[in-house]
């Protein structure tokens, strides 16, 4: 049967209708992708220029710029009733063996106890290892890629994963500094440790020392203060002695460690704490430092202990446990208040 002509037309006209309705829409789509695409260009250039924050807050240009994005009761300045809490806590617990460090990093509002008692810093002293580490890789003497190899010198079975410890590697195994610096740092790896300090020159080490002004971080005899190891986590927190980039990757690998017997046990499981955990159990020594991140308000705890030499060492490990989740606990709640 033969199609009408006019029908023919018609149909032919609609389809062309059809065919230019859909032609038009995909012009249309196409265009406000454009346009999607080149807003956020130039809001990437813009934000992307030295001079880009300054003209944005140009309504106050002499005042920090971050002081634009919180609001003013997340600026808490008086720390006072903390202070006496904690100094109660200390008091009780023992006055000479405890130095404690809180500051709240919005307003560097802080608390210091017992600023000028040193303590042997164990495992604490990993993380100005993996600064230097990192400072050599942005001098481009290293990079993550680069491997180093496991000698019988290196092998510590103290510390570790407990799935994969590096001190159960065969000696001549190599492994990146990228996974050795995620294994120092979340599993707090002695063997690592190892491997990275016998690869280091002091004078890259004594490097943070000087160009921080770190002059009283470590005693004649290499141990440390809760208010000096805390600049350590400051510098991070800041990206002043590394590039924003290697700050954010260690304190990445900080985050993750699963350790939690000390200060990070009683935070939620969604508060973020890059921290460093350290403990010489013959030495009777508890400590733990780093950055809580609570919304808006961050900021920054170290507490290190002495034990008691005339208890039973289970006895004192967990008389040191609960006195750090104490001070932990007095802190979250005091900077979560409204």
């Amino acid at each position: 049967m033969k199609m009408n002509a006019s029908v023919r037309d018609s149909k032919a006209q609609s389809g062309s209708l059809n065919r230019g309705k859909s032609f038009f829409v995909i012009v249309i789509v196409l265009l406000l992708m454009a346009n999607i695409v080149t807003v956020g260009f130039l809001v990437y250039s813009y934000l992307g220029r030295e001079d880009s924050v300054q003209q944005f807050v140009n309504e106050y240009p002499l005042l920090d710029p971050a002081r634009n994005f919180v609001a003013q009761k997340h600026f808490i300045v008086n720390v006072q009733p903390l202070r006496e809490d904690l100094q109660a806590l200390v008091k009780e617990f023992g006055e000479s063996s405890v130095s404690l460090y809180v500051e709240f990093l919005n307003t560097g509002a802080n608390i210091a106890i017992n600023p000028d008692i040193y303590i042997w810093p164990a495992s604490l002293a990993k993380v100005p290892l993996a600064m230097a580490v990192m400072k050599k890789i942005e001098a481009g003497d290293w990079n993550l890629g680069n491997e180093l190899v496991l000698l019988p010198g290196d092998r510590n079975e103290e510390s570790g994963s407990e799935d994969s410890p590096l001190s159960e590697y065969p000696f001549g195994t190599r492994f990146t500094i990228e996974a050795l610096l995620e294994e120092l740092l979340i599993n707090s790896d002695n063997t690592a440790y190892y491997m990275l300090i016998r690869n280091i020159h002091a004078d890259e080490l004594n490097q943070i020392v000087d160009d921080l002004g770190f002059d009283a971080l470590f005693s004649d005899d290499g141990k440390v203060s809760a208010k000096e190891y805390s600049r350590m986590f400051r510098a991070l927190y800041n990206a002043s002695y590394l590039t924003r980039e290697h700050s954010e990757m260690i304190l990445e690998w900080l985050d993750e460690s699963t350790f939690d017997d000390y200060l990070s046990h009683d935070l939620s499981k969604e508060t973020r704490f890059p921290h460093k955990y350290g403990e010489k159990i013959d030495l009777r020594v508890y400590l733990d430092s780093g950055i809580v991140y609570l919304p808006n308000r961050p900021y920054l705890i170290t507490v290190m202990v002495n034990g008691q030499p005339g208890e039973l060492l289970d006895a004192d490990r967990e008389r040191a446990i609960q006195f750090m989740r104490g001070v932990s606990k007095k802190v979250y709640d005091y900077f979560t208040a409204d």
